[in-house]
């Protein structure tokens, strides 16, 4: 019998030595309570890793919480003894059930990190009973032990990506490179701006570095200037997808402008239909709600001096033609800067400004190809992450679920050791 349960708790190396049910009033519910130890001889070092010679049974007794079997909760209970360690002193030992620290054994962290790539944060509370701060900590545990095992991400890189996004109200940011040709992101840190970019390539090797051929990201001059410092060879790109959202910006503030205009004015009719139409003239054509579609039909037949519309078509104008070949994207983009610049819109003279001066590096997005879809995609699936790790206490635990959900890491279900 006691094999059988050995093989149910998937945890080698281990002597079951007792279990049994325990329903006390200061428990929310029953626990199967199992008494295990590891086995003689497999004391090891919990910071050098390295076998050693017991010292004495340490302190007490400690639990770690397993699987659930079936509908019971399940704990790991046992002593904890020391070990002397010639290099660490004398330490606690490691257990083959759990990482040092953890108050969790792998299969479970295993199981819960998993889930969290599935599922939302409600699904893996309820389901497991663990609370998502908590959760968190188990995500940058599980990324640490996954990434130490794999390959290094900076291996083979040709061609990558650098973006910033917000995660906390208070213009706090996150800086997030992906690697374009494997399609996933590869490092993430706290803040924004060459120094935080420049921890980036020092984590690279100089041939790592050297192997970089093309860095899209926005326009910022603190992504030029780390690229031409850490790697001169490689071309900067602007990416299709931050050229659309200036331009989208400066459309939202024309729409403000005019809005609060007709509120100066005391024009309520045309205030309350320019404070509805943001996402209508925000998003594209094929995404627009039946409503949203109505309300752009009625911004062409009733704005005033048409400016909210002709921001709209310029918008439209330049989403296409970064679809378009390069001989055409190029009178294109000549003749979209002639139409904006002399729009009369002050935010939209001003993006043209702006455009005219990055024009090569526009037409050189066009001529590589590369799809602002995919980055558009990226970065939806990291701002769907950050809310979803909203109550996180730690950015480094934000950080290790964006790494679990966007990295490809190898995140796989606990599976029998036999």
């Amino acid at each position: 019998m006691n094999s059988i349960f050995n093989q149910l708790l998937n945890v080698k190396n281990t002597v079951l030595e007792d279990a049994r049910i325990v329903d006390s009033p200061l428990r929310p519910e029953p626990v199967l309570e199992v008494r295990v130890r590891p086995r003689r001889g497999m004391l090891r070092c919990s910071r050098c890793g390295r076998r050693r010679h017991g010292y004495d049974r340490g302190g007490g007794v400690r639990r770690w919480r397993h699987q659930d079997f079936g509908c019971w909760r399940v704990e790991l209970v046992a002593m904890m003894p020391r070990v002397d360690c010639p290099r660490c002193g004398v330490v606690v030992a490691s257990v083959p059930w759990a990482e040092p620290g953890s108050r969790f054994t792998r299969d479970f962290e295993a199981e819960c990190a998993w889930l969290m790539t599935v599922a939302n944060r409600k699904t893996v509370s309820g389901f497991l009973h663990v609370a998502w701060r908590t959760a968190g900590d188990i995500a940058r545990r599980v990324a640490e032990r996954v990434k130490a095992s794999m390959p290094s991400p900076f291996d083979g890189l040709t061609a990558i990506g650098v973006d910033e996004t917000s995660y906390r109200k208070g213009h706090t940011y996150l800086t997030v490179v992906v690697d374009h040709e494997r399609h996933r992101v590869i490092w993430a840190h706290d803040g924004v701006g060459g120094d935080v970019f420049d921890l980036f390539f020092k984590a690279l090797t100089p041939e790592q570095r050297a192997s970089i051929k093309i860095v899209t990201g926005d326009g910022a001059r603190w992504i030029d200037s780390c690229v031409g410092r850490w790697c001169p060879n490689a071309e900067r790109v602007l990416d299709g997808f931050h050229i659309v959202s200036w331009m989208t910006g400066a459309l939202d503030k024309v729409r403000k402008r005019l809005w609060n205009q007709a509120r100066r004015d005391g024009d309520e009719k045309t205030a309350k239909r320019m404070r509805g139409a943001k996402y209508a003239v925000l998003k594209n054509p094929d995404d627009l709600t039946g409503r949203q579609s109505a309300t752009l039909g009625t911004i062409r037949n009733t704005d005033p001096k048409g400016q909210l519309y002709r921001a709209w078509q310029l918008k439209e104008l330049l989403r296409t033609l970064l679809k378009h070949p390069l001989e055409q994207a190029r009178g294109e983009l000549r003749h979209w800067v002639f139409l904006a610049s002399h729009s009369r819109m002050p935010e939209i003279v001003e993006l043209a400004k702006r455009i005219r001066r990055r024009r090569p590096d526009i037409l050189r997005t066009i001529e590589l190809g590369y799809s602002s879809a995919r980055l558009e995609a990226f970065d939806n699936r990291i701002k769907v992450t950050i809310r979803m790790a909203y109550g996180f206490r730690h950015v480094n635990n934000l950080i290790a679920l964006v790494m679990l959900r966007c990295d490809g890491l190898d995140i796989r279900l606990p599976q029998p050791t036999i």
